[in-house]
Order: C-alpha cells, then structure tokens, then sequence
C-alpha cells in the first residue's frame, strides 16, 4: 500500500487500516458467510477516524504490539479521542489523557492548555466531569503511549521492491520435489492436483479481480450504530429510526 503495489487486501482483521491499509475484504474464503468491503476513506469520512486516530485507538483497545488500557471498551476509547485531540499530535494528545489519568487533579492539565484552545479545552472538562470516577478503574501499560508501537503501527517493516508483478508459467518438477521434500506429498499426487493449473495456463486462462465478484456503491451501508454514547462521539442523530438486522448488534457501553 505504501509503495503504490496493492489497493487492497483480504483479511479477517480490521487492524489493517492501522498499518495504512485501504480497502480491507473480508470472509472472502468463507462460503457462509457473506464477503464484507471495509475503507479507509468511509472511516474517516462518517466517524473522523484518521490513521492517527486508528493507531490511538489500537493503543487505548490493544493490539498485537500493547496490552491497551484496561477497563476501557470501545465507547470510552471514542470518547478519549473526542476529547484529547490526536488528530494533530498523536503522542501529545494520548499524553494529555495519560497525565490526566494518572494526575492528583485533573484540572492541572487544561492549564497547559493554549488560550487558543478554547474547544479543546471544553472538551477535555466535559471528559473529566463524566468519567471522573474511571481514574480509579483505569490502568495503562507502563510505557503508555510507546513509541515504539506508534513507529511499527505507521512504518510497518514491508518488502519495498518496486519489481512489477508478473504471471509465470508453473514449475510443475520444481513443485513435485518442494512438495516431496517438505511436506511428504507421492509426485503422482502433486501432479494431479497441479494438472487443472496447468489447463487453465495453456488456454490462456486470465486470472479475475475482486471487482469481477463485489461491487462498492456510495450509499449502500449494513451497518448501525446502536450505542447512545458512540453516535454522541460521532454526531449521529438519534431521531432517526434504526432498522434490526442480523449484522446488527448492541455493543456494551464500556
């Protein structure tokens, strides 16, 4: 994705948009299931969830690289983001809430607040005011915010070679003696099951895209947001009528 070498991925997890993905399928190859399209664009669109913001929250929830906050649920996460703003400093803003977290009084931090800061400000008083008792509940990993999780979520280690994809004829042997040595496969097997490869390469069989399969359309979305709290965060309003379905579910207000 960074070099320009993919548009988009296949994965069960949605963390991918934290390492710069853009477009995420997923239950590609679960015939139960139907295929899902994810984007990057719709996330920051319809809920302001920038790259930073998706690293800040793969910070406060936990990921593969940090354990996260406990005791906070995907509700309180949005909330932190609303009220200490990531969007222009990252580190500085998951910062502000761990001194506020970890502060003797909460009030401390919005001294240090620029006077330009005035919504800012408002925000983060408002965010003491209601989760005020969570000080006690909440605990962070020690390193919190870690740089070295920040680095590895926004310059993943990648293969950066600008060599252009191209579609080769199989190496039939080669792959009967891979298949032999490793993983104990007869050759006769191995040929047997390569020989429909082969058919489709010698008559010029053109490998599809995704796009032949799913098609994209603005407007067209299969997912609510149920949560009183989140559609705050996000500005949704509440006056409209949200219909059930069963893709629908009600996430716990934490």
């Amino acid at each position: 994705v960074h070099n320009g070498r993919c548009c988009r991925g296949n994965s069960y997890r949605c963390d991918a948009f934290v390492f710069g993905g853009k477009r995420v399928y997923k239950n590609i190859f679960d015939e139960k299931l139907f295929a899902e399209a994810y984007m990057a664009d719709d996330a920051e669109k319809e809920m302001g969830l920038t790259r930073d913001a998706l690293v800040a929250l793969s910070l406060l929830l936990g990921s593969d690289y940090t354990s996260g906050v406990k005791g906070i649920g995907i509700v309180n996460a949005m909330e932190v983001l609303q009220a200490f703003d990531v969007k222009s400093g990252l580190k500085e803003g998951l910062s502000r809430f761990r001194s506020w977290l970890e502060g003797f009084d909460p009030g401390d931090n919005l001294l240090k607040l620029d006077s330009n800061k005035e919504g800012q400000r408002k925000a983060e008083e408002s965010f003491h005011e209601v989760h005020k008792a969570a000080r006690t509940r909440w605990v962070m990993p020690p390193n919190f915010p870690a740089d070295t999780v920040i680095q590895a979520c926004m310059n993943p280690v990648v293969d950066k070679s600008q060599e252009r994809f191209s579609w080769g004829e199989p190496d039939v042997e080669g792959l009967v003696i891979f298949c032999a040595k490793h993983i104990g496969w007869p050759a006769e097997d191995t040929r047997k099951m390569l020989e429909p490869v082969v058919g489709r390469r010698a008559g010029r069989y053109t490998q599809t895209r995704l796009d032949s399969f799913m098609r994209y359309e603005d407007g067209i979305k299969f997912a609510n947001v149920r949560s009183k709290r989140l559609r705050s965060v996000l500005q949704l309003s509440s006056d409209k009528p949200h219909k059930k379905s069963k893709n629908t579910t009600d996430q716990p207000e934490g």
